[in-house]
């Protein structure tokens, strides 16, 4: 069986399984969480390399895309007339210079999935994760890959939680188009300002390769979010058994907590608005320790967010402790976490301010603990 499965895999699948499956040493518990001084000096190097290379690739693409064309001219990328049909007429397409560009960025996209697996690998390597002892490994393994490769993971459909719910179909396809389209619409913004500046002087020649800085900025961010990603990811594990087991202690005898489980790990899911290892992670471990059935397609409480009030002070203790551990744990608070963290305040459900919730999730990501959510 382990065979197929290996072929299955694609080339850089196998590449990042091989990497990140060699870990020198391995940490657990307050050492994953807690970085050394070592350990902070090591990923800020890790960083700047990655970062450096990232923006170099995409200054380097621009470079080699329009050198060549403005060099050569159609002596490499002749003009082509092709009829078309439907416009009774001849359009000027420069096939063999939209061929080159595929090209380049095919191999762009090769040179920073290497890039992204090997920062990955690193932070992981800096860390000492993920454990093979573990019996989430493959599974947090398998996180860490589909890091590297930036493939959204969509394990939370399987135990039936959905970030989407509430949103329409095509609510859904534009809340991604948007997600998509930023380096593009930034490259066309930026040329068109450069243009603006140097009015009728402006060679197209400048303006092309005035998107150097933009394709540059945009690698160097995809890189920082697939670190960022990666980081979060390793340190999370320890600190969701221990809050699970803080919950579980304060409320095994609890059944009313036990009932709105569900409805609570589907309002942190909402709240984010995206699939989240680290969110799946913390809802399979509390409803296998609640000793919860696990369903795909559990029914939802559209109502829940109203009736947390009338809950018992001790079910609505839980239910905003496992809140607020929930939007920590992917290392940022969103707009749309801070609008819902507000709400809840003026719910009466929240007991933290948003200052100190926004502190615990700084220090969750800077390897710092958050020892003092834990004693609040």
């Amino acid at each position: 069986m382990k065979p197929q499965e290996e072929k299955k895999k694609g080339f850089w699948a196998k590449f990042a399984y091989k990497e990140l499956s060699r870990i020198d040493k391995v940490q657990d518990g307050e050492e994953l969480f807690l970085l050394s001084d070592d350990e902070v000096a090591a990923l800020k190097k890790i960083r700047v390399n990655t970062f450096i290379k990232a923006g170099s690739a995409g200054a380097l693409g621009v470079l080699l895309l329009f050198m060549p064309y403005y060099i050569f001219g159609e002596t490499l990328f002749p003009m082509n007339h092709i009829w078309l049909p439907i416009y009774d007429g001849y359009v000027d397409v420069e096939i063999s210079f939209l061929a080159y560009s595929l090209v380049l960025v095919m191999l762009e996209i090769w040179f920073l999935t290497y890039v992204n697996i090997k920062a990955v690998a690193g932070i992981c390597n800096a860390c000492g994760y993920p454990n093979s002892a573990d019996k989430n490994y493959e599974n947090n393994l398998n996180a860490l890959i589909s890091v590297g490769l930036e493939k959204k993971q969509k394990q939370l459909e399987s135990i039936g939680i959905n970030p989407y719910e509430g949103l329409s179909p095509t609510g859904v396809v534009i809340f991604q188009i948007v997600l998509r389209l930023k380096a593009t619409v930034s490259g066309i913004l930026f040329k068109l300002l450069v243009k603006k500046a140097l009015g009728r002087y402006a060679m197209r020649a400048v303006i092309d390769l005035a998107g150097i800085p933009v394709y540059a900025f945009w690698n160097i961010w995809g890189a920082r979010t697939v670190m960022n990603e990666a980081r979060i990811r390793v340190m999370a594990p320890p600190l969701i058994r221990r809050c699970t087991e803080i919950l579980y202690d304060e409320q095994k005898n609890n059944p009313e907590f036990t009932r709105v489980l569900y409805d609570t790990l589907q309002l942190i899911s909402e709240s984010k608005r995206s699939f989240h290892y680290n969110h799946f992670l913390l809802s399979v471990t509390l409803l296998e320790r609640f000793g919860i059935e696990i369903k795909e397609e559990p029914p939802y409480n559209d109502d829940f967010l109203e009736e947390i009030p009338g809950y018992s002070e001790q079910t609505q203790d839980a239910i905003q402790k496992l809140f607020v551990f929930g939007v920590m744990i992917d290392g940022k608070l969103s707009r749309r976490e801070k609008k819902a963290i507000r709400y809840l305040t003026e719910k009466g459900v929240l007991k933290y301010t948003e200052a100190e919730i926004k502190q615990w999730s700084q220090d969750y990501f800077n390897g710092k603990g958050i020892e003092a959510f834990f004693t609040a």
